[in-house]
């Protein structure tokens, strides 16, 4: 792997990391609050997508010390770039199918209520925000660890 390469894949990795960060932020205020806040995206203050630049920042440094030091690439056949990859697939795929589940979810009870002809839908739909939220969640972490669990059970080992 050429030094440009290696660059281009730590450049990667920090971007995936600023994103997953915001991400999993978003999910802690929920879980913590049971709301979310609009946020200014590209901003390096609350809610934004670079506020975790410390530990962004020191998950880097730490991957470029390994790296460094003793040898072991992030990146190509390693048991560490292994763990980052099983990793940020399994973050992204739970972020994808939580808001994936959101959406089928919320269109569900959406369709329901307007079948039986709800007579106040905006007060039906706020009181099954929270189960439909929660629900989601709750199937994304599962559904993710069971395909990543399928996936390595079917990876030949060489």
């Amino acid at each position: 792997m050429t030094e440009l390469e290696t660059l281009m894949n730590y450049l990667t990795l920090t971007i995936m990391l600023f994103f997953i960060t915001f991400f999993l932020d978003i999910f802690y205020q929920y879980i913590r609050y049971k709301m979310i806040t609009p946020r200014k995206m590209l901003s390096h203050k609350k809610g934004g997508i670079f506020e975790h630049y410390k530990i962004v920042g020191g998950l880097i440094l730490a991957l470029l010390l390994t790296h460094g030091i003793f040898d072991i690439s992030p990146f190509s056949e390693s048991v560490l770039a292994f763990a980052i990859d099983l990793t940020l697939n399994y973050i992204f795929i739970t972020i994808f199918l939580t808001f994936f589940l959101v959406f089928l979810f919320f269109l569900a009870v959406y369709t329901f209520a307007k079948i039986k002809k709800v007579e106040d839908l905006t007060q039906f739909m706020n009181k099954k925000t929270v189960p439909i939220i929660n629900t989601a969640m709750i199937l994304a972490v599962l559904i993710a660890a069971a395909l990543l669990i399928i996936l390595l059970l079917n990876v030949p080992i060489e």
